[in-house]
């Protein structure tokens, strides 16, 4: 995975097919075909409990400009960063200058641990345990370098939370941890093995308790198990999540449990990160014809934090894209008003340790550039993935959807506050990159022949859960030209007939899929060619609908 394999495997590339080989050698390295363009790729960025500091994000900012790729920079569902565009001359170059940022492409793709998310509000939420960032940053940097376990029978997600309520969904990850405290000792909660993609599983206990000192050899008995024993000739059995279920916890555990004593030796050992201070600036005053845009987003956007007069606010994305003279403002921001960036997985950012006094001083900052856009992690705030935009595998333009489904609810669906908290995720295909099965309303697209004709369409799941703990069931496909106007319809029929305090999960159920299909039956009548010829082209698309997806790259 030197630099040099890479270079050496583009130059391949650049004259004959890639083969099996030369696609390893890049997607370990984090570079990744694009859908439209031969000889250009992506880049994709890991950046470990979602850190990353001013100066890298003008980094990146930069290396997309020169790019020119239209959307701009990609933010992914497990912290990292996309650049799209780079020319094949070109990846060795950036690649370096990631690098020399303090960036590391290294194993965002391939069979080994993917980056470790961690919860964006570690270190600041009220109701944290503890702060489980130094954890999260030590098992990636550990787990990353691993001189043995970086060729596993498929890909590896941990994830990190500090707090009660869970912002990285460990139930639907590989390895999940959650902060606990028993008798004045630190621990974790683990889960493991589950997963979305085709076939999603909510992950199963592990450890109520697992102490803090035995969390290293932990994991790394649980990769040894899955290492020795995973499924490396079925693709679509190969995740953990597999393995659990043909042998069953109690086995899996027992086999753990007699690896843990040869892995514990000479293991690394983290300290905790120190509270970081925040800048005190003089405050400002918000112009009246934006007060109540600003009272909605202190309302959305800011989370007080356990340290006193200290805020974080989150930055909205909408669908994950942002241009490089964004990037450069938020960098900005965080140098004057913050101390602290992060990523989330919901495609976001994060600004740390605010005084609450410079509030209106950052809003009118941000709002020039489009970053001060309110309802973060709202029903507004749709989560996407990149699709046919850039994706090999993607079916339909994930992008076009959520942004007219976010633009359908703009009013007064958006607005409700019975509905606000509910989320919606779209994807471009079965994958789940967006993770519509951990959605209250969760799509993602597929193909359907009407008239002769293959018409973009998009399945729906109903009544996930955000943490991943339930995922949604598929109930209808809707063309793409009725999909915003089919979720707008059941989030009317939801608010209307809802019983009581019931939540939308509960309110499918007890409406059943005979009368829910009946409502959206009338979205799939499909009119002929000659009467809506957009019906038949993928959303905002000027030329009539062809499925161009073949195998993606990540198990490379």
């Amino acid at each position: 995975m030197s630099l040099s394999a890479v270079q050496d495997a583009i130059l391949f590339e650049t004259h004959l097919p890639a083969t099996d080989e030369t696609k390893s050698v890049r997607v370990r390295r984090g570079v990744y075909t694009l859908r439209q363009g031969a000889g250009y790729y992506m880049i994709r960025i890991r950046i470990p409990a979602g850190i990353i500091t001013p100066d890298q994000l003008r980094a990146v900012a930069q290396m997309s400009r020169e790019t020119e790729w239209p959307a701009g920079v990609h933010l992914t569902t497990r912290q990292g960063m996309e650049i799209a565009g780079v020319a094949g001359a070109r990846v060795i170059e950036f690649l370096g200058r990631l690098d020399d940022a303090g960036l590391t492409t290294l194993l965002t793709g391939g069979n080994a641990v993917r980056g470790v998310v961690c919860c964006p509000l570690a270190g600041v939420a009220q109701d944290e345990i503890f702060d489980v960032t130094p954890y999260a940053i030590a098992v990636d940097d550990h787990f990353r370098n691993h001189p043995e376990l970086t060729r596993l029978p498929r890909k590896i997600k941990i994830a990190f939370e500090s707090c009660p309520h869970d912002h990285v969904r460990t139930l639907a990850t590989d390895i999940g941890l959650t902060a606990v405290r028993r008798d004045g000792k630190d621990g974790f909660r683990m889960v493991i093995a589950g997963g979305l993609g085709a076939t999603p599983k909510v992950a199963q206990l592990l450890e109520e308790f697992l102490p803090v000192d035995e969390l290293f050899p932990r994991i790394e008995a649980i990769l040894r198990v899955f290492n020795r024993h995973g499924n490396r000739e079925n693709r679509a059995r190969a995740r953990l999540k597999w393995l659990i279920s043909e042998w069953g916890m109690e086995k899996f555990r027992e086999a753990v449990k007699a690896e843990t004593v040869e892995a514990g030796r000479a293991l690394p050992r983290t300290s905790p990160i120190g509270s970081q201070k925040a800048i005190a600036l003089k405050s400002a005053l918000i112009p009246e014809k934006h007060a109540e845009a600003y009272t909605r987003w202190i309302e959305a956007n800011v989370v007080n934090q356990h340290q006193t007069e200290q805020v974080t606010v989150l930055l909205r994305v909408p669908g994950g894209d942002l241009l490089p003279s964004q990037i450069e403002a938020v960098a900005e921001a965080a140098e004057i008003f913050a101390d602290g960036i992060r990523t989330s997985i919901e495609q976001n950012l994060v600004l740390r340790n605010i005084s609450r006094e410079n509030l209106p001083a950052l809003y009118e900052f941000l709002r020039p550039h489009g970053l001060a856009l309110c309802c973060a992690a709202e029903i507004t705030d749709v989560t996407r993935c990149v699709g046919a935009a850039a994706c090999l595998s993607a079916i339909t333009s994930s992008h076009s959807a959520a942004e007219k489904i976010a633009e359908t609810l703009q009013g007064d669906l958006g607005r409700d506050p019975i509905l606000k908290n509910l989320r919606i995720r779209v994807s471009g295909c079965h994958n789940s990159c967006s993770h519509h099965h951990a959605a209250d309303i969760g799509l993602f697209g597929i193909s359907k022949k009407i008239n002769g004709r293959a018409v973009p369409h998009y399945a729906l799941l109903f009544g996930g859960q955000s943490t991943g703990g339930q995922a949604g069931t598929r109930l209808i496909d809707i063309p793409a030209a009725r999909v915003a106007g089919a979720v707008a319809r059941t989030l009317e029929l939801y608010r209307s007939e809802r019983t009581g305090q019931e939540n939308f999960a509960s309110f499918v159920e007890r409406t059943g899929d005979i009368r829910l299909k009946g409502e959206l039956q009338a979205y799939t009548v499909a009119p002929t060619p000659e009467e809506e010829p957009e019906f038949y082209r993928d959303i905002n698309a000027e030329l009539d609908f062809k499925v161009e997806s073949r195998r993606g790259e990540c198990a490379y």
